[in-house]
């Protein structure tokens, strides 16, 4: 049986995967969405490396959406996986989202061929044209009639992600889009993200901001150990109060050339980085934290399956 609200509307539910090229604004659209980053954002490409989730309940429906990592042709065994989670993205979905950027409005081989995989699935798909406040309306036209001659999209849609334009328009039309179904998740239920790996894209996040544009492409985060102190409660029968989390992450990169870079003169460069991904951390999880960073490097880690599996790279099941 359906859920359903008051007025006895059928309750819909159903999977969206954001999908396009690097720097498309993906992350962005859903961290407004979400009202909180819950996806790292970088102007550096290739930000986004796993499918992330977000939960979004109206009165009438809830929409599972998914980042995707952004679309390009793989060069080693992470980039690999990267998009292969986006595949599994599009191929679990019920309607597509492809991203692109107005400033930059041309679609590539690899955004066509999602398309097609889309349609051979009978999933509708949306273009959602991005960054629409960077460019004139007249300029717009054209490009909405270019993208009609590609492919059949269901809709189009001209937002900007980051100040929030026809954003509700959007989901408006995705709801009305979407199966009728059950409530997959509860309604406080925001992401499948665990604190330690949104502890480990904050410091990632860090590294891209703080570093050259090449060095982040080689670097991963893995989080060693993460331990919760807590005070006792006042009142008798209350929760423990968490005072403070104890983090030790690793920082893992190529070379050792890297390694030094990562580390910087007299420790500089990882300092800058801990003291901005410990900033965030507070701010996000309202509690004083404790992070230790160390570097390690290890050759042709993006290649290496084993690595790569205990780095987290791996396929999630969306359903």
């Amino acid at each position: 049986m359906n859920n359903s609200t008051d007025n006895k509307q059928p309750f819909k539910s159903g999977f969206v995967a954001i999908t396009g090229k690097p720097n498309a604004g993906k992350s962005t659209l859903l961290n407004n969405l979400a009202k909180m980053k819950l996806a790292i954002v970088s102007e550096k490409a290739q930000t986004t490396r796993h499918n992330i989730m977000y939960i979004h309940d109206v009165d009438n429906a809830q929409i599972i959406f998914r980042d995707t990592p952004g679309l390009h042709s793989p060069k080693n065994r992470l980039n690999e996986k990267m998009m292969e989670a986006a595949r599994k993205a599009v191929g679990d979905s019920d309607l597509i989202l492809l991203m692109i950027d107005a400033t930059r409005p041309e679609l590539n081989l690899t955004e066509i061929e999602f398309c097609r995989l889309a349609g051979l699935n009978n999933m509708p798909v949306y273009l959602v044209i991005n960054k629409v406040d960077k460019v004139r309306k007249e300029n717009l036209l054209p490009v909405i009639h270019n993208f009609n001659n590609i492919y059949p999209f269901d809709e189009i849609f001209p937002i900007s992600a980051k100040a929030g334009i026809g954003i509700t328009e959007l989901l408006d039309s995705i709801v009305s889009k979407l199966p009728e179904g059950p409530r997959y998740y509860p309604e406080d239920h925001l992401t499948d993200q665990t604190e330690r790996e949104l502890t480990s894209e904050y410091i990632r996040e860090s590294i891209l901001r703080f570093t050259s544009d090449e060095l982040p492409h080689g670097t991963a985060v893995e989080i060693e150990s993460f331990t919760e102190d807590f005070e006792e409660p006042k009142e008798p029968d209350s929760e423990k109060i968490r005072k403070m989390i104890r983090i030790k992450a690793v920082i893992f990169c190529e070379r050792e050339s890297h390694k030094k870079m990562l580390i910087g003169k007299n420790g500089e460069t990882v300092k800058r980085i801990g003291t901005a991904a410990r900033t965030k951390l507070e701010e996000l999880l309202q509690c004083k934290i404790y992070l230790e960073l160390f570097v390690k490097a290890k050759k042709d880690w993006r290649n290496d399956p084993l690595t790569l599996n205990d780095l987290g790279y791996k396929i999630d099941k969306m359903k």
